[in-house]
Order: structure tokens, then C-alpha cells, then sequence
């Protein structure tokens, strides 16, 4: 970035910095100063108190924050480590003239009065723009939780908070065919297959982390009217991320419906004929409204879908558009006390299922809305079983929830034990399967749910429904009526070996 001038000092504010320095020693922390410029610039309060106290150690991405600064400043430093990354990637100078703006004209005044929060946030305003808050909690399990391989979360998160002033969903750009990728015509920031990814991805985990009614959640479904009214835009070209055998496609792809000069196109599929390397692009406007053509077939014969195919075909499913709308007000049961509720809680979205359950199996209610949790959740921790019921925060919910865990591990449709990284200590019979950080592991019966394949990674970065979840109890049930139930694996014993002699 531009050379920021440091602001002009009276000559002698050096010197007369030094003298109070020796006089009085370190200034003292001022918790009101990172309150106010956190107020006046949006960002999080943990990013404001580590930009107040000069931002420690910002530029060494292996040693972290010293806890002694973590502790005077009172941030974790699980916190500061996320903050600590966004704030590296900003323009340096520019740092350094917020940092510089939070010194006083009077040197004496940061012992009496503290940093000048109110310039400092100015600057900050200036060079990177002010922030829509957003609860520093949501955003740093979006950084921890969601693996995008497209746009970060942190930035999406904002820019869902704001679709029109945002130009990466409100931007259309041009594109064409470049040696070996699609090329944009601008240099302007704007709407791309890594949006694309990254804002299809957050979006599903905001629909799964949030209760319905929740201010943030509400805006999903301006989120994704405005990646499908980008994806419409005829001069939009998105990369596969995939290559593919050029001669195989074109047996099966048959003649060209058009020819350019350095491209030909198959329906929506459109392929640089400057080298032999060229990794295809889909023009999405040309795909018809359920997201397909007939020449994707031809282009990833026996292939998993990828990210970029896996987020173009739910932006145009009907399911996943239900699951980011406002899921209304709860089928039997009440709000909790601050409006929201989640459909998560199945005696609140299916009960006559969780009626069906308690009936066939002989339990309580209870003990069967649980049980359907641990059948069709990807995360039905401990924690999380309490926050969607609600028992959690109620008087005697705690007593509620662990009487439902008992009468269900009563049963043999469950197993007790204790599973690294799983927070809940009762599991369906049956397969195992570890994902990589920062996934939970889960049960093999659950993965075709979800659309994994043992072993495998997300392909979006995230494990969650990508359809209502009143839609994938129904499902899970209906596997269970239809004979195909969870049940204990035969395991494989080693045969013993022979003794030496």
C-alpha cells in the first residue's frame, strides 16, 4: 500500500514521551479505549483490544500473542490467534498508522486518559472501511469450523450482513478463456467460482449453527437470490477446478454447438483450443434451472463431484433453498424466550415422528427425540442436544436431559462408550468414521445423508444438511421401517499366530 505519513508531532514529543516513560513506567491498559474504537470501526472486540495495545506480535505468524499480554488485555487466546490472522493480512503501513493515530498530541495523556481510540478508529475507517458487527462468538466457530475451499468465512460472513454494498456478491465481471483457466476482463473484485464456493458453504452452516429467527440467518435467502441473479449473468465463465481427457469428452460430447476463436463450447461446457492443457469452464447461465446440462455428464464420467459442481447444483435445488428460508414457526411446541427455535428439535419440527418412535420402541418421548438426533444429526453433541431442545436453558433441563440419556441407553438401540472428539458418550451400532479436523467423526449409517463416502473429505468444507432437517428425519426413519436400521458390524479377529519354537 501508499507510504502513510506518521502524524506530524510537535517537536520534543519524543523526548517528553521518554520522560513520562521513566517517570511512571508502562502506561496503563485502558479496556474503555478498545470498547469505543471497536464500537466506532465494527470489528470485534477481541481485534479492538489487540489493535490498542499496538498489535503485539502481529507480523510473526509462528509465536503467538505472550499470555501476559492475552491476560491484561483479557482476551483468550484461542480468540487472538483468529483475530490475529485476519489482521496479518491486512496492508502494514496502514496498520501502522492506526497504531500510530492512537498516541495522544500529549504524551501524558496515555497514562491519564488512554490511546486516542477515537482517531485511531478514523484512520481505520478510512484505509479498510467500517465493519458490520458481528458476535465475535459466530464468527470465530465460522473461521474454526468451516474449511472452505473458496471465499473465507470471516469475509462472507460480513459481506452476507450486506449483499448490495458487498461487490463480491453484488458485482457481475466479464470473463474469457486465458491460457489455461477462465481469465476476468477487470481488476475490480467481484463475483467468482471461489465466492461461489465459500458463500454456498457458509451459508449451509449458518442454516445448521443458527436458530430460525435469528437476524443473521434471515438473510440467507437474500444470499442466495443474489449468487443465482450472479450465476444469470450471461459474461460469466467459472473454472471446473477439474481436467479432464479432451479426446475422451469430445467422443462423447459430440460436434461443438459453437465455435470461437480460441474456444469451442458443448452446451454450457466451453473449452480453450490455445493449448492442450486447458482446464474447462462452465458458462452457468446456460445451465437449465435444476443447474444441469447434458455435456457435465460427458465432462466428469465416473468422477465424485467436486466443490465448484457440488455448490452450482445446490444454489439451483429446490431443497436447498428451503433450508435457508425462514423455517416459520415450530409444527407443535413453543418459541424459546427470545423468539427463535430449532427445527433441529424433533419435538418441535416432526413430532408425530418422535410420537412413532416412543410408541415402537416402548420409551418415552424424550428418550425418542433424542434417538432421532443421534440418527439424522452430523453433530448431536451433548451440548448441542441441549441447546436445540431448549432443556438446556431450562429449570430441571438438565435433570430432563440426562434421564433421556439414561432410558436410552437402556436400550439396544444405542451404545454407550467414550469417542474421541465425539461430546456425546451414547452412539447408533456400528461403523465409525473419523474426519479431519475440524470435522466431528460420526457414524458410518449417516454418511450417504450427507453424501460422503467413508474416508473421504467434504468436498465444501462442511458437514451439515444441505435440506431441511424435518426432510432427513423422515428420511432416517423411514431407512429404520424399511429394515435398514444401524446395527453392530461383524468384526474381522485377527487370527492368532503361531507360537516359535
Amino acid at each position: 500500500g501508499p507510504l502513510v505519513p506518521e502524524p506530524a508531532r510537535p517537536s520534543g514529543w519524543a523526548a517528553a514521551f521518554r520522560a513520562e516513560l521513566a517517570e511512571r513506567g508502562p502506561a496503563p491498559w485502558f479496556p474503555a479505549a478498545a470498547e469505543e474504537f471497536a464500537r466506532l470501526t465494527g470489528v470485534t472486540p477481541t481485534m479492538a483490544r489487540l489493535v490498542v495495545a499496538g498489535l503485539p506480535m502481529i507480523d510473526d505468524e509462528r509465536v503467538a500473542v505472550p499470555s501476559a499480554t492475552l491476560k491484561t488485555i483479557g482476551v483468550k487466546a484461542a480468540d487472538a490467534r483468529v483475530a490475529k490472522d485476519e489482521l496479518r493480512k491486512l496492508d502494514a503501513d496502514a496498520r501502522q498508522a492506526v497504531v500510530a493515530a492512537l498516541l495522544p498530541a500529549d504524551p501524558s495523556r496515555l497514562w491519564t486518559d488512554g490511546p486516542d481510540a477515537a482517531r485511531a478508529a478514523e484512520v481505520w475507517n478510512e484505509r479498510f472501511g467500517r465493519r458490520a458487527p458481528v458476535p465475535e462468538e459466530l464468527l470465530h466457530d465460522a473461521v474454526r469450523g468451516v474449511v472452505s475451499p473458496g471465499w473465507a468465512p470471516a469475509e462472507a460472513l460480513r459481506g452476507f450482513l450486506d449483499v448490495t454494498a458487498e461487490p463480491r456478491l453484488s458485482q457481475d465481471l466479464t470473463w474469457r478463456i486465458g491460457a489455461y483457466r477462465p481469465e476476468s476482463t477487470g481488476q475490480t473484485p467481484g463475483f467468482d467460482g471461489a465466492v461461489l464456493k465459500g458463500s454456498v458453504a457458509l451459508a449451509a452452516w449458518l442454516a445448521h449453527r443458527l436458530p430460525a429467527g435469528d437476524p443473521i440467518r434471515a438473510t440467507l435467502p437474500g444470499v442466495l437470490t443474489a449468487l443465482r441473479d450472479r450465476l444469470a449473468h450471461p459474461g460469466l465463465l467459472i473454472d471446473v477446478d477439474r481436467r479432464i481427457d479432451w479426446e475422451e469428452f469430445r467422443r462423447a460430447a459430440g460436434e461443438p454447438t459453437e465455435t470461437g476463436d480460441d474456444f469451442v463450447r458443448h452446451g454450457a461446457v466451453v473449452l480453450g483450443t490455445g493449448r492442450s492443457e486447458t482446464v474447462p469452464a462452465i458458462r452457468p447461465a446456460l445451465l437449465d434451472a435444476t443447474g444441469n446440462d447434458p455435456h457435465l455428464t460427458a465432462l466428469f464420467t465416473g468422477e465424485r463431484p467436486n466443490a465448484q459442481e457440488t455448490a452450482l447444483r445446490l444454489v439451483h435445488d429446490r431443497r436447498f433453498a428451503e433450508l435457508l428460508a425462514d423455517p416459520g414457526n415450530p409444527v407443535a411446541g413453543e418459541r424459546d424466550a427470545d423468539g427463535t427455535w430449532w427445527p433441529q428439535d424433533p419435538a418441535r419440527s416432526v413430532p408425530d415422528l418422535v410420537t412413532e418412535v416412543a410408541e415402537r420402541y416402548g420409551i418415552g418421548e424424550d428418550a425418542a427425540a433424542l434417538h432421532l438426533m443421534l440418527l439424522a444429526m452430523p453433530d448431536p453433541t451433548d451440548r448441542n442436544t441441549a441447546r436445540w431442545t431448549g432443556w438446556g436453558k431450562q429449570r430441571g433441563g438438565t435433570a430432563r436431559l440426562r434421564a433421556a440419556r439414561a432410558e436410552l441407553a437402556a436400550t439396544d438401540l444405542v451404545v454407550e462408550g467414550n469417542r474421541s472428539k465425539a461430546g456425546r458418550s451414547l452412539f447408533l451400532p456400528g461403523g465409525w468414521t473419523q474426519l479431519a479436523n475440524p470435522h466431528l467423526p460420526l457414524e458410518r449409517w449417516k454418511l450417504p445423508m450427507y453424501d460422503l463416502l467413508d474416508g473421504e473429505s467434504p468436498v465444501l468444507g462442511v458437514v451439515v444438511p444441505t435440506r431441511p432437517v424435518a426432510g432427513l428425519y423422515r428420511e432416517a426413519w423411514r431407512r429404520v421401517q424399511d429394515g435398514d436400521e444401524p446395527q453392530l458390524e461383524e468384526l474381522e479377529v485377527p487370527r492368532p499366530r503361531k507360537s516359535r519354537r
